[in-house]
């Protein structure tokens, strides 16, 4: 599986079966926005970079108690399991974490392989970042035509692309999560007639960890 961390106003993910695309001038790391040649550091422009390459950010690991504060609105948000070998998302490239900045000095890139160069400063990240356990997967590898819904703060177009709802494999609930979210998201896979096991998080008793229990959707 890999798993998307969200918060509970992104519940859409799953009403609309459609995900956000990200673009590096989005992303909250200044290191993603640039790359070495030599000795030279050159960054993207904000005002004429093309945003060619967008990605969703997943990860291996859906008990990362960072990852459900930093992602998931504190635990009260949601994690959605994509099957990783549905062929919408077999394609997921792993991060490479790292203390020393690769250079591209002496690269073999031709001047029409720019979003290769893109794609390779996407996919190295500051070893600080390891605890995420991400994977990387690019629009370009979905033949699906995708749609914006406005800008972000960054002033960058958010995009949204649609996925196959059989690429769901199962949900996972914080344990601060509101009882409605349950039920919005118990809602949207009737809607889809998706048969997936939701489960609920949970304080493990004698360690720093979570625990998940599965959910009666009969209930609701």
């Amino acid at each position: 599986m890999l798993y998307k961390y969200l918060p509970p106003e992104r519940v859409d993910v799953i009403q609309n079966l459609s995900i956000r695309f990200t673009q590096l001038l989005s992303l909250n790391d200044p290191f993603e926005h640039s790359l070495m040649i030599g000795s030279h550091e050159y960054a993207l422009n904000e005002t004429e970079s093309s945003d060619e390459v967008k990605f969703v950010s997943l990860s291996r690991n859906h008990t990362n108690l960072l990852m459900w504060s930093h992602y998931a609105a504190s635990h009260k948000g949601f994690c959605v399991g994509f099957k990783r070998n549905n062929p919408y998302f077999i394609n997921a490239l792993s991060v490479r974490y790292r203390r020393l900045r690769s250079s591209l000095n002496g690269a073999n890139y031709d001047i029409e392989a720019a979003s290769e160069i893109t794609k390779h400063v996407a996919l190295e990240k500051a070893i600080d970042w390891a605890y995420e356990e991400e994977e990387r997967l690019f629009l370009d590898k979905n033949h699906t035509k995708s749609f914006e819904i406005g800008r972000d703060p960054w002033g960058r177009r958010i995009t949204l692309t649609p996925y196959p709802a059989h690429s769901i494999g199962v949900i996972y609930i914080g344990l601060r999560a509101e009882e409605s979210l349950i039920e919005e998201l118990i809602t949207a896979i009737r809607k889809h007639n998706l048969h997936i096991d939701i489960f609920k998080a949970s304080r493990n008793w004698n360690e720093f960890s979570l625990a998940f229990k599965s959910i009666d959707q009969k209930k609701y």
